[in-house]
């Protein structure tokens, strides 16, 4: 009988299919290990055999051309594993890895295009490798890591394991972005680190900050406070301080601006003009619109003095602010729209939004239809009317970059129904996000971001963000982390997953390391 020799077993085969082996024995191959379900889940996942272990001996590599960058990280990552698995790798700097080595990258990561600025290449061997282009794509690695390893089954604290395989990942949207609406109802500084490390570890990338506004009583007839939540030591300004007493100074904004960057979270920050601004008309009363209804909330456009004074109020706080985008709010003004027109609307949101384009900024605002045809379209839409004809407008058809923040996805707390005054549930937000985005506006000039939102229309009343805004919002948190970035999870036959599946991974997952307020609060 012929045979054949198998040259890396040593065996040879017959034509009847026997196999003999000499020295070794033929091993059935086993099924390639299936996708970790990870939140959000994976882009692309190619499983290998067996798994990678973390070990006392194993080591975090960082690349000695960008030691400097990424040391920071590196030692992030060094405590976070500590914590899941009570083993605390050193820093070293070197390319190489050993058996249970991780190694962190800045590269081109096999020359993928896909990855872009926050993308990922993940491959789990002998050794672990984090590869992308920036160091935003390196934290979501990062948390990718982690989240593999907390999925272990193993007990909490002793997680030291993942399946190998190799993970190419990348965002399906830009923004990814959690609004809130501190300036009708603050927010304790405390309580935003913690949701933006929280955020981070779903993935999101973007805090909208809404500043300033005006609360309104129940009635709707008149308002009861006015608030703006920065404050300057210039005495120019004083006037613009909220009357509550609560704000945020350049000490509590930088220490926010430097958790949100060791998360991979840009805060937005928004300075709503000429309506929802009756507490910059409360510093200059002199600017006011007189008419619309309701009266007080609104400034005049079409006054040279309006556009100076709140040039000068963000000059004041660009220095602030790290993003390159900066919300210049536009909607809602509340005029007779008779007596002043869109087009002084639209030239008043032009001249600053040129303003700020000039000392470096991207312009984002709220869109409104009426809008378009004057607006410069290199301004950022958020578009977030969810009735008529407005709801149907595709701003990317306009030659718009836009954002969906649809406002069926709005949080009131004791608001009106249509607005979620009971919250908004993760799987709905997970099976309700494409179905309910209108079809005229997808396709190829659909929306390049996602935006959720808590709005205190009614912030006069006695809440607060830790124990009724947070159990309002919480459950929503993850859904968005995988809509915006993955959209509907499917299993390795392509069938979807169901978001009880993903909530299974969450209850394991929780808020992510290093959040202190939410132990009480599980998802």
């Amino acid at each position: 009988m012929k045979r054949i020799r198998h040259r890396r077993f040593g065996c040879t085969i017959g034509l009847g299919l026997a196999i003999t082996c000499f020295g070794a024995t033929a091993k059935p191959m086993l099924a390639p290990n299936p996708a970790p379900v990870v939140i959000p889940t994976l882009q692309s996942w190619q499983g290998g055999q067996g798994r990678w272990e973390l070990h006392e001996h194993s080591r975090i590599l960082i690349d000695p051309s960008h030691a400097e960058m990424l040391r920071p990280l590196a030692a992030a990552l060094a405590r976070e594993l500590a914590n899941v698995s009570d083993i605390r790798p050193q820093v070293r700097q070197g390319k190489a890895g050993s058996e249970g080595d991780i190694t962190l990258r800045l590269a081109s990561c096999d020359n993928s295009s896909l990855i872009g600025d926050e993308g990922y290449v993940l491959e789990a061997g002998r050794s672990l490798s984090l590869c992308a282009r920036t160091r935003a794509g390196l934290f979501y690695a990062s948390r990718t890591l982690l989240q593999m390893l907390m999925l272990d089954g193993q007990s909490a604290g002793k997680h030291r394991s993942v399946p190998r395989g190799h993970v190419l990942d990348y965002p399906r949207y830009s923004e990814r972005s959690v609004m809130f609406d501190v300036g009708r109802k603050f927010a304790s500084v405390p309580f935003l680190e913690d949701y933006i490390r929280f955020m981070g570890w779903y993935k999101l990338n973007t805090l909208h900050l809404h500043l300033d506004d005006q609360v309104n009583s129940d009635d709707h007839r008149s308002w009861s406070m006015k608030a703006f939540r920065l404050k300057s030591d210039n005495p120019v300004f004083h006037d613009l301080l909220p009357s509550d007493g609560q704000y945020y100074t350049r000490q509590d904004w930088n220490r926010l601006e430097e958790i949100a960057a060791a998360n991979a979270v840009r805060i937005v920050p928004e300075i709503d003009t000429p309506g929802h601004a009756g507490a910059i008309g409360a510093a200059r009363p002199d600017l006011l619109y007189q008419g619309g209804t309701p009266s007080g909330g609104t400034l005049d456009p079409s006054k040279p003095q309006t556009l100076a004074y709140v040039e000068s109020i963000f000059a004041e706080f660009l220095p602030w602010f790290r993003s390159d985008v900066i919300h210049i709010g536009g909607d809602e003004a509340s005029v007779n729209q008779e007596d002043i027109s869109i087009v002084s609307q639209v030239n008043y949101l032009n001249q600053l939004g040129h303003f700020l384009q000039w000392r470096g900024k991207q312009v984002e605002m709220w869109g409104s239809a009426d809008f378009a045809i004057g607006l410069d379209k290199s301004f950022l839409i958020q578009r977030w009317i969810n009735w008529g004809d407005e709801a149907k407008f595709n701003w990317g058809e306009h030659g718009f970059r836009w954002t969906e923040s649809y406002g069926d996805w709005y949080i009131v707390p004791f608001g009106p129904d249509y607005f979620n005054p009971k919250g908004v549930r993760g799987d709905a937000l997970y099976d309700g996000w494409d179905n309910r985005t209108p079809a005229s506006v997808m396709g190829p000039h659909g929306p390049t971001g996602g935006q959720i939102a808590v709005w205190n229309d009614k912030g006069a009343r006695d809440y607060d963000y830790e124990n009724t805004v947070h159990g309002l919002f919480k459950d929503a948190i993850p859904a968005a982390g995988q809509v915006f970035w993955r959209g509907q999870a499917h299993d390795a036959t392509g069938a979807p997953l169901s978001y009880s599946v993903l909530r299974q991974s969450i209850e394991i997952l929780q808020y992510g390391p290093g959040t202190r307020l939410f132990s009480n609060s599980r998802l």
